[in-house]
């Protein structure tokens, strides 16, 4: 099994199972951490692996808060709140980190970890929970059904959680039970809650070979060191040798420490000039490392591995493909990452929807007569990029628009723009602009329409 693989680091190789298991069976206890700890381990020494989970985080973990209710008023009260919370002294328990940083850090935990935990506190802030903090409580009922660290009901469930502080650099100590509505329980799920209820990160599939490029950088170095060792050998017809070989025999023959000096080269002075007897010749020895065959297979390697979180190999190497190919290659990429968006969102609906009720709670938010917490309408935008070619893309987008193919909220979207927010500021820029007498105007520029002469035109 993959995950079997990646946990022991290419040990004894095991056959398929014949039945099924649960998908927790694959990752329990020891399993679970030893995986966190090689993901861990090649993000902090190996920089493809580091570099993989910065792109992924810079697509996945992006994100803008907009109010959509019908009242002004309250959109902007609404957001000038989540701004104020955003601050690190009122999103993180340490004070450490603002919100985005902190839903950053849990995407980036649940890459390299398969899951992690953001415990909502009475105050308002949050307390992140790493993967291997949450374990199996001491002192659990024998009535309960506890999986790697999670109380789960009968239909798998999570009621609760059993939370661990680090007492040492290799010690935990069991800390108290969090009631599942109380703590966001994010990480990759792809199998249904009774078969699953610990995360497992698509990354899993690529340490291995992750691992092997590491070590095969290291090996290649060390060849291409050696290699660089200057090496001179000289072939020559004549029984002796051309080099500085010391005599040993009889003292009658030749007197002891008698040198033959035929050729004597110090290659620390610089430039040499080597007057070769006829039929002798010298060349330095030299090996072509890295070879071609190890940096073809090292870029398959890298290949596969980035496929774990769907990143195109021209994201890597930006000359490896031409504009059209990295276009098409970045399309792709950004429709992959919806399904992983979609899980940012639901954690981000579940931080706003316990915010308002805190703000409710505190007095900081009135909502209108008869609402409820439900009844407020947001949203979180993904930011995207801005355009490639902006004019041909502006033209082809107001026609896409024009013709009811697209939409003005759907394109704003995906250059990293609000719809609504654009149209107040471009408002607020012509009053100001009024007030101070100057005259703006939007207008797209027309492209001049090419007429093909008819064939009968043509003499």
């Amino acid at each position: 099994m993959p995950y079997a693989d990646a946990e022991q680091q290419r040990e004894a190789k095991k056959a398929p199972r014949r039945t099924v298991v649960r998908e927790d069976h694959h990752v329990r206890g020891g399993k679970h951490r030893a995986i966190q700890e090689n993901a861990s381990d090649l993000a902090r020494n190996l920089s493809i692996a580091a570099w993989m989970v910065r792109r992924h985080l810079d697509y996945v973990a992006s994100f803008d808060f907009h109010g959509r209710n019908e009242s002004e008023e309250l959109n902007q009260r609404i957001e000038k709140l989540m701004t104020e919370d955003s601050r690190p002294s009122r999103t993180d328990v340490a004070g450490r980190f603002g919100r985005e940083k902190m839903f950053r850090i849990a995407e980036g935990r649940r890459v390299l970890d398969g899951d992690t935990a953001l415990i909502k506190l009475d105050d308002g802030r949050l307390q992140g929970i790493q993967a291997d903090l949450i374990r199996d409580p001491s002192g659990k009922q024998s009535s309960e059904t506890w999986v790697n660290g999670v109380m789960i009901g009968r239909t798998g469930r999570p009621l609760s959680y059993g939370i661990h502080r680090r007492t040492s650099d290799t010690s935990v100590a069991f800390v108290r039970r969090i009631n599942a509505p109380n703590l966001i329980h994010y990480g990759f799920f792809d199998r249904y809650a009774g078969d699953q209820v610990r995360g497992i990160s698509p990354i899993v599939s690529a340490l291995n070979p992750l691992r092997d490029t590491y070590e095969n950088y290291d090996y290649a170095l060390a060849k291409a060191k050696v290699s660089q060792l200057f090496a001179l050998a000289f072939y020559r017809d004549a029984e002796d040798s051309a080099g500085t070989v010391e005599y040993e025999g009889d003292e009658s023959e030749t007197e002891a420490g008698d040198t033959n000096d035929k050729y004597s080269v110090d290659l620390g002075d610089g430039p040499a000039l080597l007057d070769l007897e006829p039929g002798d010749r010298a060349e330095f020895l030299e090996s072509k490392q890295p070879s071609s065959e190890f940096q073809a297979f090292t870029q398959l390697i890298i290949q596969c591995a980035l496929k774990a979180l769907d990143i195109p190999y021209s994201f890597y190497d930006e000359a490896y493909t031409n504009f059209f190919g990295s276009r098409a290659a970045w399309l792709h990429y950004d429709r992959s990452c919806n399904d992983k968006r979609a899980d940012q969102i639901e954690m981000r609906r579940n931080y706003t929807l316990w915010k308002l009720a805190t703000w409710v709670r505190d007095g900081r938010l009135i909502l209108p007569r008869g609402w409820r917490v439900s009844d407020v309408a947001f949203e979180w935008v993904p930011k995207g990029l801005p355009w490639f070619d902006t004019a041909k893309e502006v033209r082809g987008n107001v026609a896409a628009v024009k013709g009811a193919l697209d939409n003005p909220q759907r394109i704003c979207r995906a250059t990293g723009t609000d719809l609504y927010d654009n149209i107040d500021q471009i408002a607020k820029a012509k009053e100001y602009a009024a007030k101070k007498g100057v005259s703006l105007e939007y207008v797209l520029d027309q492209t001049p329409q090419i007429v093909v002469p008819d064939a009968s035109d043509i003499e």
